[in-house]
């Protein structure tokens, strides 16, 4: 049966997820895998010390899926519902369930923070996306509409790194009508995307704008996309450290969900 894998740390941002993904599940029909994964909290003095059982950290991880996994049938009572509690890191554990899984989507909430939040923002989300082999959706803890209608494909001139019987599938899974949108600063010969077009069943529409995020944004906007999809490529160290990605920016100021495509999807790293 098709699944989608919710990453929850039983925030807001993630309750928002969970409901989501229950929505786009009972819209496919697909089951619904809640994943906890928790760490053991130590405190530094002179010496670590262990602050809780890791007995009581289980205890607690299962008592809080009990009650996600309540809430979320309450919501979609034809949903099949799993949960899954693990200790150890994030990526790691999610990236081995979804190998035996092999869900349609992972889906992660993410905070709209400001101040000294949006500095440190999203490291779990933006780390899920960077690390995960496979389809992710970002869901802003803000977002009150559950069903994808339309949804906008963002591309730059690296169209031939698409992947794009991933992209199909996913469109004709989600069952949603798809647009294809390339920002530009000004002028300049146009991308060879005939074939992508056709092959995704899509238009497509050039975006004159002085910066790449600001006229995502506009555009998500003035036309009322439901679902942004991107294919964040990958970056050195160097550029991680010392230039802004896209994908960083667009989780920061998109107020609506975002599905990262990797490069490396469905492929372990």
């Amino acid at each position: 049966m098709k699944t989608i894998v919710v990453a929850t740390d039983f925030s807001v941002p993630a309750e928002r997820a969970m409901l989501y993904a229950g929505q786009l599940a009972n819209a496919i029909e697909a089951s619904v895998l809640l994943l906890h994964v928790y760490q053991i909290p130590v405190g530094m003095n002179d010496m670590p010390v262990l602050v809780v059982s890791t007995d009581e950290l289980k205890k607690n991880a299962e008592a809080g899926l009990e009650r996600a996994q309540k809430m979320l049938k309450a919501n979609f009572a034809y949903v099949d519902i799993q949960t899954e509690a693990r200790l150890g890191d994030v990526i790691d554990e999610l990236q081995d369930v979804c190998s035996k899984v092999n869900p349609v989507v992972v889906v992660t909430g993410k905070h709209g923070a400001s101040g000294v939040q949006r500095i440190l923002f999203g490291s779990t989300s933006l780390s899920i996306i960077r690390h995960t082999s496979y389809p992710v959706i970002a869901v802003p803890d803000s977002w009150r509409k559950d069903e994808i209608s339309v949804a906008a494909l963002a591309i730059d001139e690296s169209v031939e790194k698409l992947e794009i019987q991933k992209i199909r599938s996913l469109v004709q899974e989600l069952k949603i009508q798809l647009r294809i949108i390339h920002v530009k600063q000004e002028k300049s010969a146009s991308l060879p995307v005939k074939n992508l077009v056709t092959e995704l069943n899509s238009n497509y529409e050039t975006i004159y704008d002085h910066e790449f995020v600001h006229g995502i944004e506009s555009y998500v906007k003035q036309n009322d996309i439901d679902l942004l999809i991107i294919h964040p490529h990958k970056h050195n160290l160097v550029e991680r450290l010392f230039f802004r990605t896209h994908t960083k920016e667009l989780l920061k100021k998109i107020s609506i969900p975002i599905m990262c495509i990797s490069e490396n999807v469905n492929r372990q790293s």
